[in-house]
């Protein structure tokens, strides 16, 4: 089975962050401000060596090394991980354009972030 990968984002609600929450808008007409919220971003679906890559654009040595998980927002090298994303299906698609956008405002946005293996 190959890996796939994907990053957790965890943070405080803000409403200025509900167009890159996981839900629909209505959804958070009641959320209060400082609510704890979760988004999974990427889907990264094209196997293990695109999966290997994504990890170390995100700052990532080692893909199966948990230690490294939390990802260190300042360590995410964003111009290189467009480049590599654009390579990928998910471009084409928009899903990876619209992740990568996510992933930036929620680094800026202090959340915390967690790159998660499967495979």
């Amino acid at each position: 089975m190959s890996m796939c990968a994907e990053i957790i984002a965890v943070g405080r609600f803000r409403a200025e962050l509900v167009p890159w929450l996981e839900y629909p808008e209505a959804l958070y007409a009641d959320t209060k401000v400082g609510a704890p919220v979760v988004k999974v971003i990427f889907g990264i679906a094209e196997g293990s060596t695109a999966s290997i890559r994504f990890a170390q654009l995100v700052g990532i040595d080692d893909a199966w090394d948990f230690n490294q998980h939390k990802i260190d927002p300042t360590q995410i090298d964003f111009a290189a991980l467009e480049t590599f994303l654009k390579s990928l299906s998910g471009w084409v698609e928009g899903d990876y354009l619209a992740d990568l956008q996510t992933l930036e405002r929620f680094a800026g946005a202090g959340f915390d972030l967690y790159f998660l293996p499967n495979g």
